[in-house]
């Protein structure tokens, strides 16, 4: 097969206006996740409860998977993801002209929900259009257009919001606008979930799962709490911009040469080399101080945890037939964000208790847990090969 055949089946039936979609909802929630907590730190709001506040977001996204997996079977979603994305939108917006914990809980509440309906239904889209054989670079794919715009976010979030809090926030506002004008004119297909298959598949991914709410864990614990572990050492705006923006870039860099990696050696060792690389990121950024290690290490972080959540999506869909498909799309999403939930939240706490240097504890711990997991499917795998 020439690589220019290659190179049209990933961007085929309409796989590149989610891309496009992904690139724009990855620049909303870079500028939206990280400068809410920062909006909120400025606002004199403890870490604890900023930790809540920015953790009720994805627990919404995990409850509106649970909504559209039993109430909108067999409906199109296009219209409803539209919804939610311009109700999001519009809570961007008013973020930053209100004050109290109360009403910043009831707004990420809110965009949470509305987010969810996109990740489920476009998600769902990509595995249909997608084979066995280039699932992960197409996963990868995807991620590296979140990624992108996730790095835009970050970076540039931070310096619009250093000159006008509120244009920062109407950025991103209209970026979800965009994506929701994009879903309702350019993706002819109707995006639905079937039927639920007769058997369980959660047994048949749970390592996926595993990696879902593990990357969902680790990456919104950095994009909500990292900035405040950074200004803690009193770290400038900007720089705390610079540091994320070089973690999502990491991501950008790693992603499609370790899940490329993963769909010739198989996907549980492509995952391993993730979690080691990311293991070893965590622990330059906690060892070191100076601005340009934790660049270095934020990057190096970066690359590691960018390829966990493509090569477990990969995973969560492998050997499974079009139903089973879709079931695990919505269980993957499940997982991812309830993982999202419970980072900022529990990490927030350790860091409350135990110290700043402890942020990244329960995050380690996640990632540990995962190589035995892995090595015994790569020794399974061994058996039944040999």
């Amino acid at each position: 097969m020439s690589e220019n055949v290659k190179i049209a089946k990933i961007f085929n039936n309409s796989k590149w206006v989610i891309y496009l979609m992904a690139l724009l909802i990855g620049s909303a929630i870079g500028i939206i996740i990280p400068l809410t907590s920062t909006h909120m730190s400025r606002n004199h709001v403890s870490e604890l409860l900023i930790g809540v506040i920015a953790s009720v977001y994805f627990l919404t996204v995990a409850l509106g998977t649970i909504f559209i997996n039993k109430k909108m079977r067999n409906r199109d979603l296009k219209k409803l993801i539209a919804l939610g994305l311009i109700i999001s939108s519009m809570c961007t917006i008013i973020f930053p002209l209100i004050f109290g914990g109360v009403l910043w809980f009831i707004l990420m509440a809110i965009m949470g929900f509305g987010v969810s309906f996109h990740l489920v239904g476009t998600q769902t889209a990509l595995h249909s259009f997608a084979d066995d054989s280039n699932r992960g670079v197409i996963s990868g794919v995807y991620t590296l257009f979140f990624a992108f715009g996730f790095a835009a976010g970050t970076i540039g979030g931070p310096k619009i919001y250093e000159s006008n809090i509120y244009l920062s926030f109407i950025v991103g506002a209209l970026c979800l606008l965009i994506a929701a004008v994009i879903v309702l004119s350019k993706i002819k297909v109707k995006l639905y979930i079937s039927d639920k298959p007769k058997e369980d598949v959660t047994r048949k991914i749970a390592l996926s799962l595993q990696g879902a709410f593990s990357y969902g864990f680790i990456e919104n614990t950095i994009a909500s709490m990292y900035p405040i572990f950074l200004l803690k050492y009193n770290f400038t705006l900007s720089q705390m911009g610079y540091a994320l923006g070089m973690f999502v870039i990491g991501g950008i860099v790693g992603t499609i040469p370790i899940t490329y990696i993963g769909d010739k050696i198989g996907r549980e060792k492509g995952l391993i080399i993730g979690v080691l690389i990311s293991l070893a990121g965590f622990f330059g950024i906690i060892q070191f101080h100076g601005l340009m290690y934790k660049l270095i290490f934020s990057f190096i972080c970066g690359v590691g945890i960018g390829a966990i959540y493509p090569i477990s999506m990969a995973l969560g869909a492998q050997g499974l037939n079009k139903e089973e498909i879709i079931s695990a799309t919505s269980n993957f999403t499940f997982f991812y964000s309830f993982g999202c939930a419970a980072g900022p939240a529990l990490s927030s706490v350790a860091m409350n208790k135990l110290g700043n240097n402890y942020l990244f504890s329960l995050s380690l711990i996640l990632l540990l847990a995962l190589l035995p997991h892995l090595f015994l499917k790569v020794n399974r795998a061994q058996v039944q090969d040999a």
